[in-house]
């Protein structure tokens, strides 16, 4: 089976960089509105749908596209077999 791995530290890891501490709390509420709590994910769509609700709870005064963007390509790039 495959698996994203370190999927929730990274994108942490990438927001803080633009948004500080409140990166954990906003990855934290989309992950706990998902259910994806203790998950792994193992498909794209499931990427994908993290990443989707993730952009609606972005601050807007950042770029909220081209950070998703930069998101998506560094968890998709982890795909293992």
């Amino acid at each position: 089976m495959s698996a994203y791995t370190n999927w929730k530290e990274r994108t942490t890891a990438r927001l803080a960089r633009e948004i500080g501490v409140l990166a954990e709390i906003i990855v934290d509420d989309v992950v706990f509105e998902l259910g994806l709590v203790d998950a792994v994910m193992t498909t794209p769509r499931q990427v994908m749908a993290f990443l989707t609700h993730l952009q609606r709870e972005l601050p807007e005064t950042i770029d909220r596209e081209g950070i998703i963007r930069e998101i998506a390509n560094e968890l998709l790039s982890t795909l293992h077999s």
